[in-house]
């Protein structure tokens, strides 16, 4: 068995080569990547003469190396592909998810967002998109540490995950700022939501040993699409974030919903014009 100091050098000459090759396999695969679609994929294999599953999961763990999947190629098949399985789950969820709270990154949100936006074209029924920001998140961090502030972020997130269900959507979209996307759902619904989660936040206390108890509160935008307009994910979280600008431009703690589209612009098909009604209305009178 080799010594300390040789092991330290092994694993730092075994990441050094993985960044290089990874590097490597980056500036080579551009043009490759850029003219296939997503279903296109271009593996690169390394093998490790005499490192063990067990080895090499310790070292992977130690040196962040989890982007990288392992396959053993001796013994039984069928443990080593349910490791890889495993391993591509494991990958997959966190392409899609946030490490700190657990909730959709903005990758996923953007991508549901615009799922939910065909939904509701098609089906001209409503979905709800609500952008919230925690009010003065930094003072909170400069004040009691990061790890409190890390603290306050996931007991938000747990509230707002225990707000949605099954098929609504919960996204962190970075920082202190988070996102709601509740399918099915018009104005009236999603404001009782709403208002029930910044409640519930608000008269949340957090204790710090030695410095005492604090409160946060959040602020929000909402916008509704009803699908007889054209829309787009950028355009919709625009019409979001004006709203919680006007919220946190109010006195923060509030929600603000943006105007929607579908009340202001009716489709010319099934207007009657002002004249038609008075003709109508006239003949009907006599």
């Amino acid at each position: 068995m080799a010594n300390k100091t040789d092991n330290i050098v092994t694993e730092q000459e075994i990441l050094m080569e993985l960044n290089a090759l990874q590097k490597e396999l980056c500036t080579r695969a551009n043009d490759f990547c850029l003219s296939t679609g997503p279903e296109s994929s271009l593996w690169l294999f390394r093998a490790f003469e005499g490192v063990s599953l067990e080895q090499w999961e310790e070292l992977s763990t130690r040196l962040d190396l989890k982007q990288w999947l392992t396959l053993p190629i001796d013994g039984d098949a069928y443990p080593h592909l349910k490791h890889v399985q495993d391993s591509l789950e494991h990958l997959a969820y966190q392409t899609d998810h946030d490490p700190l709270t657990g909730l959709a990154n903005r990758r996923a949100f953007d991508r549901i967002l615009d799922i939910e936006i065909e939904r509701s074209r098609r089906s001209r029924s409503s979905v709800s998109l609500i952008i919230m920001d925690l009010d003065d998140f930094k003072e909170i961090n400069d004040t009691y540490g990061h790890l409190v502030g890390d603290e306050v972020l996931t007991t938000f997130s747990r509230m707002v995950h225990e707000t949605t269900r099954r098929y609504d959507l919960a996204a962190r979209l970075g920082g202190e700022e988070f996102a709601l996307v509740l399918s099915g759902t018009g104005v009236i619904k999603a404001r009782r939501v709403v208002g029930r989660l910044l409640g519930e936040f608000r008269n949340h206390v957090f204790s710090v040993d030695d410095v005492g108890s604090f409160s946060v509160t959040c602020s929000a935008g909402m916008v509704c699409y009803k699908g007889s307009v054209e829309m787009d994910v950028k355009k919709m979280v625009n019409l979001a974030d004006n709203a919680l600008y006007k919220a946190k431009e109010s006195g923060k703690d509030r929600l603000e919903v943006a105007s929607i589209p579908d009340v202001d612009l009716v489709s010319k098909d099934t207007l009657v014009q002002a004249n038609e009604k008075q003709f109508l209305f006239g003949k009907t009178a006599e």
